[in-house]
């Protein structure tokens, strides 16, 4: 059975942490060429959740690779970095379910 993996920084991991998922941390600026390269030798995850801002600096090798093998499957996320980005985030979430039921939802706290 597959599993799943997520790629993200160490100050947004401790969320995925504690809902069960197992975490690979990397610096800002890292990269994650290697982690992905073991990956896909490994054969053990079938779903991977990577940081956006990682993918858009690996080599385009390597995801040609994967999307030969079609396994992992590559969910990008964007977390924000701050606390501050929390309006911003809630602004996204809003449109995502505009988007999908046709119909402005005003979000309360």
């Amino acid at each position: 059975m597959s599993k799943l993996l997520v790629i993200t920084y160490p100050d947004t991991s401790l969320g995925f942490k504690l809902a069960g998922v197992e975490v690979k941390e990397v610096e800002e600026g890292g990269d994650i060429t290697t982690v992905l390269n073991d990956i896909i030798k490994t054969g053990e995850y079938g779903l991977l959740v990577i940081e956006e801002k990682f993918l858009a600096k690996l080599d385009e090798g390597i995801l040609k690779r994967i999307r030969k093998t079609g396994i992992p499957v590559i969910v990008p996320i964007d977390t924000p970095k701050s606390w501050q980005a929390e309006a911003e985030m809630e602004s996204y979430v809003a449109r995502l379910i505009r988007r999908a039921i046709g119909y402005q939802v005003k979000i309360k706290r």
